[in-house]
């Protein structure tokens, strides 16, 4: 019998000659596929609900129909660099002086996020007549689903499929992950929070012991980790920061390669956008306390209360200390998973001092859970945890989804657009800053105030025109900022129960450190440029009504003129 009969008689037996497949490894993958399925249908949903002010009907169609809009100022501004891009002002934005008019500003924001968007309106300008409205709409979830597919399809030898399971339940509906990448929320966080996500990700599979092709993880982690210091020199840098400097101290060592691939991310990072990128703003002592005093409206930058942390990072937040108690010891076993206690300590710290925090503070939580859930060595254990993981999502984002539906919109938008319509001619536009952004996006006009603290001077120079008893002080702003169009605004909306008074007035004295204003301590505050605009009495001869919303009037400024 020659060899090949011998091994065919040997083989007679098997049904196929190929390795043989565990039927329980196939139920597991099934049951992971259909648990990565339904987190799709349910992070979707919940992001479109979240903000339910991003689709709303256009009424200036005929007939009206339904259309994306954005949920906040910054996005706004994000989305008109874009447009500045696509009119081909430059593929870089690092300076423009249509914010801040006339004087202009070096911004904080960076390319990375641009790009992400355009990688969405490329295929969606054949679709619709708004694809960069609906690129804005969807870069975030777009952004989302991606790290979902992410954490699917990698190969992991520190992740097991149901690890990675909780990683895709939890991004979908963990409320500060939904919040980061929700629908009309275009905002630089979202590529940040899955940067980080696959970055620390990369980090426990480079330093996997068992791994022998380690280089292409360092490689891959360096340039992760220095997109996400790309796209932000803050919060990125700083968890990078605290990951060289841990491995350098616990490990003793960083790898070259991840060293060497995260310097060609920043090295490049540095010869496109410019030094802009690494600059501290310099702020004079004038302007530094109007920033501070600015700063304190800003819901990011303010402290989050204990009731707060329960609303944004659940119920868990309660037992990661216990889950942190019981993976310390193994530690020694595996440094990542020091790193990561000791990472999600830092950032939940940050957190409690400003708000900016919580995206990144509930990634830590979820790498927390997800190791915590892999090692248990009770399976009541994981049961517990995983009931108290659930339970706790689903009575944050009920609160959140209830919030939202009886909630004004942050933007009245459309109001915007219809404004914009009205502003038929070249020349800046004074506003108040949280309006102005959306007036640059729809009109194309440049704007005095804005949401960037790069261009303080000029919210300052609004606050102080709104705030103005003097016409001669107040045309002599306008005069200085090169203003042809002057919106503004009043809320009629009912917060927890009650109307806002003077929200105008008193936004610009917080702004300028001045005295607030009330019904029963009114002041001069119907002599202001705010109530007399709004009021349409007494107005100058240079300022000529020209639209009219139910929360905001345009008027256009015409020196020298007499009605």
């Amino acid at each position: 019998m020659s060899l090949f009969e011998h091994s065919l008689a040997r083989n007679a037996g098997c049904g196929c000659h190929a390795c043989a497949v565990n039927p329980s490894r196939l139920w597991a993958i099934a049951a992971f596929v259909m648990v990565g399925l339904g987190c799709l249908v349910l992070g979707c949903w919940l992001r479109a609900v979240y903000t339910p002010e991003w689709m709303l009907p256009d009424t200036m169609q005929h007939p009206p129909a339904m259309r994306p809009w954005a949920v906040e100022a910054d996005c706004y501004s994000q989305l008109a660099r874009v447009q500045r891009i696509l009119h081909g002002q430059g593929l870089i934005q690092n300076h423009f002086k249509v914010e801040n008019w006339p004087e202009g500003l070096t911004p904080s924001t960076t390319a990375p996020f641009d790009y992400a968007i355009l990688l969405l309106y490329a295929p969606l300008s054949l679709f619709t007549s708004h694809p960069l409205d609906w690129a804005g709409a969807l870069v975030s979830p777009a952004l989302w689903v991606g790290l979902v597919f992410f954490w699917t399809l990698f190969r992991s030898r520190e992740f097991n499929l149901a690890g990675r399971a909780l990683f895709l339940i939890g991004s979908a509906a963990l409320p500060a992950f939904i919040w980061a990448t929700a629908c009309g929320r275009p905002r630089h966080q979202s590529l940040i929070l899955a940067l980080m996500a696959i970055g620390l990700t990369a980090e426990y599979e480079r330093w996997q012991i068992e791994l022998t092709p380690k280089r292409a993880w360092n490689i891959f982690a360096g340039i992760v980790w220095g997109l996400a210091c790309w796209t932000s020199l803050f919060e990125p840098t700083v968890v990078v920061l605290a990951l060289v400097l841990f491995n350098l101290i616990v490990r003793r060592r960083e790898n070259p390669a991840f060293l060497i691939s995260f310097g060609f991310v920043m090295l490049a990072a540095l010869l496109l956008e410019g030094v802009h990128i690494f600059n501290i703003s310099s702020l004079t002592p004038e302007y530094r306390q109007y920033l501070l005093n600015w700063l304190s409206t800003i819901a990011e930058v303010q402290p989050v209360t204990f009731a707060g942390m329960m609303q944004r990072m659940t119920l868990m937040l309660l037992i990661l200390p216990l889950l942190a108690w019981r993976l310390w010891p193994r530690a020694n076993g595996n440094k990542t998973d020091a790193l990561l206690i000791l990472l999600t300590l830092l950032l939940t710290s940050l957190t409690v001092m400003q708000s900016r925090w919580i995206y990144y503070a509930s990634l830590g939580e979820l790498f927390l859970i997800v190791r915590y859930f892999q090692i248990a060595p009770a399976h009541w254990t994981r049961l517990v945890v995983l009931l108290v993981f659930l339970i706790g999502m689903a009575d944050a984002d009920n609160t959140q989804i209830e919030g939202s539906a009886h909630s004004p919109p942050n933007q009245p938008s459309l109001q915007l657009a219809q404004i914009a319509c009205a502003i038929d001619q070249p020349g800046g536009i004074m506003a108040p800053w949280w309006l102005s952004p959306g007036l640059l996006y729809f009109s194309g006009q440049p704007i005095v105030s804005g949401s960037s603290h790069c261009g303080i001077s000029g919210i300052v120079a609004s606050a102080e025109f709104f705030a103005c008893t003097s016409w001669p002080a107040a045309e002599r702003i306008l005069r200085e900022r090169q203003v042809r169009w002057v919106v503004v605004w009043d809320d009629q909306n009912i917060y927890n129960g009650q109307q806002l008074v003077y929200p105008l007035v008193n936004n610009s004295c917080g702004i300028l450190g001045l005295p607030f204003v009330s019904d029963d301590n009114q002041g001069d505050v119907n002599s202001t440029m705010a109530q007399i605009l709004f009021s349409d009495e007494n107005l100058p001869d240079s300022l000529h009504l020209r639209g009219v919303t139910p929360q905001l009037k345009l008027y256009e400024y015409l020196p020298d003129t007499v009605k």
